[in-house]
């Protein structure tokens, strides 16, 4: 430990020798980008157990199409990462008395800091007085491709089980067109009545290592909206939110972490165009919303294919999530059954700050589904219907949504976010999801994941600025599963609990302090008193302590240093298992074109059962948070090149190497030796 300790002290001693000046020729582009890259410490969080770049996808998208401040709602408000459902209000109302003139502006809205005003700067902008003159005009376009392949060759491909290239491709095509100006003497509390028609165009296609056709999932859209009409309608692929997910909920969002207040509620914003890579959470077809005036109405049509498991009676005994169609045993579970769904969505704000709605759909599968009791879905068919409302003032915001599926099961939420003073937050939360309750397209909050079945719990997070210089921030989740789940054959429960204490020591020099504790039941083998084999539930504690010191000494130069520590703990068993993760990160920009960022990481572990995640800078608009266990060392630059204005190179290399293993990884996707590295190499061009 001490050693330990001299280590990141002479770390960030170090990097206080560095310069401290920004290039003078650093562009706009360049420091906006660098932003982007800061959001880190939520996207670590919101991934901890998988990854997938859906959070990426919408914040690629706010920054392809920045929020309007003049111009958003409070749903707007509230996809941006780390806004409140107050923060959101008070910004809506403070615009409705003057709108704002530039973002520094935001400083003087109750709930709004410093720190949260750079966080969310890429994805904003100031808008409602610029001319833009008549007729149509293209607004923006992008174009974004990428190819990822792993060094080492993989069993499926050494053997013939995977016919396809070890290349990973991704290409995304977007494409904006405006006519109009808004017209700001139509300003109306929530919502900005806008003159400004648009139309989008996206496109994206993907084929993963092994598969052979280039395009082997594909996805478009095209959105256009009517002001005039007070109309948007989507053709092609789009997600639902509605509400707090109970219903309509894509398949992405924040979750519990670092940031303890902003998750809890969800606040749908309505009807999306879908432009991700998730081959599962969308839908495909057609949709529209009109606003008439206090009153929305929402309806859409879908008619997807689905990957799935269909036995010799044409019955579905399992859908196929995975998104990959290499083998033959993969390809030919692609597109066996159809969904074809019809829903609709009504909304309404009698009052100022209280919002009305109802949700409802209606989901018929072309074959017959035939799931375990764990996973319900009988039939060919399933209906939800869901009521919510909400109220929100400048310091209080209550939501609740109910839900009853098409066998008359019951889920609801209830929670209130609170600001009693300008430097403390509290949120509250309880929940009640049944085992029987069926929601295919929920994803609302919780401790088991979608769908949301099979859960009670209670949750409160507490975030406090103590100091200008000292936050404090933490919550407790008390969750029950009142019957079996697929890893406990038995009712259980557990907790879950974060303390995160944040100083800045310095200007440029912070230091974070978090602690996390999960306790969940698990099952295990023992021997009862006889010698014969019996099944018990254990619960499963685990302890993580993380420290970080962060220097930002400049723009150009940032310095990063970590250590987390693991114990899991058996309480029935007595088994014990401990883990250690050090690294070391920099970034540094040499030249305003060029953007470097470079890692080296330190691993010990008993085994996978005590990993530690590592989340990793990648281009933008990818996310990578790989566990890490066994002993070894992972290391990875990261390389940004701005070829000319709008166009952007990003190369990187990332290499893994664990000590006393002959192989990695497992099935057909095991290599040999104790090496796995891959290269990533995009193109991405903005106009």
């Amino acid at each position: 430990a001490r050693v330990q300790a001299i280590f990141l002290v002479l770390q960030f001693s170090g990097g206080l020798l560095l310069p401290q000046e920004i290039p003078p020729n650093l562009s706009g582009d360049s420091l906006r980008q660098q932003a982007e890259i800061d959001l880190e410490d939520l996207l670590e969080q919101t991934t901890q157990d998988a990854e997938s770049s859906g959070l990426l996808d919408l914040l690629s998208d706010l920054r392809e199409n920045p929020l309007d401040v003049n111009e958003a709602s409070e749903a707007d408000f509230q996809q941006l990462p780390g806004v409140t459902p107050i923060l959101a209000h008070n910004l809506v109302l403070r615009r409705s008395a003057r709108l704002f003139e530039n973002l520094d502006d935001l400083l003087v809205v109750p709930g709004m800091s410093a720190d949260l005003l750079e966080r969310i700067r890429p994805f904003v902008r100031v808008g409602g007085g610029e001319s833009r003159g008549a007729g149509v005009r293209l607004a923006a376009v992008s174009f974004r491709t990428r190819s990822i392949e792993n060094l080492q060759q993989r069993r499926g491909f050494r053997e013939g089980a995977y016919p396809g290239s070890p290349l990973k491709l991704y290409n995304r095509l977007l494409a904006r067109f405006e006519e109009g100006m808004p017209d700001l003497s139509r300003l109306r509390g929530e919502r900005l009545e806008l003159t400004r028609s648009s139309l989008q165009v996206g496109l994206v296609t993907e084929k993963d290592a092994g598969e052979r056709n280039i395009a082997d999932f594909a996805s478009g859209h095209v959105a256009v909206a009517l002001p005039a009409l007070s109309t948007r309608l989507v053709a092609g692929d789009f997600t639902v939110e509605s509400a707090e997910g109970l219903v309509f909920w894509r398949s992405m969002g924040l979750s519990k972490g670092a940031e303890v207040i902003a998750p809890v509620r969800k606040n749908g914003i309505g009807i999306r165009p879908y432009s991700s890579t998730d081959e599962n959470g969308y839908f495909r077809g057609a949709a529209g919303e009109i606003s008439l005036g206090w009153f929305d109405v929402a309806v859409m049509y879908s008619n997807k294919p689905l990957s799935a498991t269909v036995d010799s009676d044409g019955v579905v005994t399992a859908f196929d999530n995975s998104g990959l169609h290499r083998t033959e045993t993969e390809v030919n579970k692609k597109n066996r059954v159809r969904e074809r769904m019809i829903g609709a969505r009504v909304s309404a704000r009698p009052l100022e700050g209280l919002k009305l709605g109802v949700s409802a759909y209606q989901s018929r599968f072309t074959r017959p589904v035939r799931f375990s009791a764990l996973s319900g879905l009988p039939g060919d068919n399933a209906a939800v219907l869901g009521f919510d409302a909400a109220y929100t003032q400048d310091r209080i915001s209550a939501f609740s949504e109910i839900a009853r599926d098409q066998n008359n099961a019951l889920a609801g939420l209830a929670g209130v976010v609170l600001k009693p003073h300008q430097s403390v937050d509290v949120a509250c939360l309880l929940r009640s999801y049944p085992r029987d309750f069926l929601s295919p397209h929920s994803s609302s909050f919780g401790e088991s994941g979608s769908p949301m079945k099979n859960e009670s719990g209670a949750y409160l997070g507490v975030s406090v600025r103590v100091l200008s210089w000292l936050r404090f921030a933490s919550y407790f989740d008390q969750f029950v599963f009142p019957w079996r789940s697929w890893t406990v054959r038995l009712p259980s429960a557990g907790h879950d609990i974060l303390a995160l204490g944040e100083v800045k020591v310095f200007r440029k020099l912070v230091l974070t302090l978090q602690f996390k504790e999960k306790s969940k039941s698990d099952e295990t083998e023992i021997l009862d008193d006889v010698g014969r084999t019996d099944h018990a539930i254990e619960p499963r504690v685990q302890k993580n302590y993380r420290a970080t010191i962060e220097l930002n000494s400049s723009r150009s130069f940032r310095w990063r240093s970590r250590i987390e520590i693991v114990g899991v703990d058996y309480r029935l068993t007595g088994g014990e298992e401990k883990g250690t993760l050090i690294f070391q990160d920099v970034r540094w920009r040499p030249l305003a074109a060029v953007q470097l960022d470079a890692r080296v990481a330190a691993i010990q572990t008993d085994s996978y059962d005590s990993r530690l995640y590592e989340y990793e800078n990648e281009p933008f608009g990818s996310v990578s948070n790989p566990a890490l266990f066994g002993k070894g060392l992972r290391w990875y630059f990261l390389v940004r090149y701005e070829v000319v204005g709008g166009v952007d190179l990003w190369i990187k290399y990332a290499r893994t190497q664990k000590e006393g293993v002959k192989t990695m990884g497992s099935g057909e996707d095991e290599i040999q030796g104790d090496v796995d590295s891959r290269l990533t190499i995009q193109l991405e061009i903005r106009m």
